[in-house]
């Protein structure tokens, strides 16, 4: 998606990131907006969700730690977990 120049003058008037943005853009809730345009819409139920979904990668990445899989030729062999790392 482009950004006016508009939209990057207030970014910046702001302190709105990129980073922030595509948080925005990833999660918000689209709403009607004048003119016929589209809202996305962070709030409070929205960031409680990403928390909860950050929170759950959080998750499986600790499952996932010190675990190898071993390859070949585009095929999985086998799958564990490294007992030193």
């Amino acid at each position: 998606m482009q950004l006016t120049q508009h939209a990057k003058k207030r970014m910046n008037q702001r302190g709105i990131s990129d980073f922030t943005l595509n948080i925005i853009m990833q999660h918000g809730r689209l709403e009607n907006a004048p003119g016929g345009a589209t809202a996305l819409f962070y709030g409070k139920k929205e960031h409680q969700k990403t928390i909860s979904e950050l929170k759950r990668v959080i998750q499986l990445l600790d499952r996932a730690k010190n675990t190898r899989i071993i390859m070949k030729e585009n095929h999985i062999l086998t799958v564990y977990k490294a007992l030193n790392n």
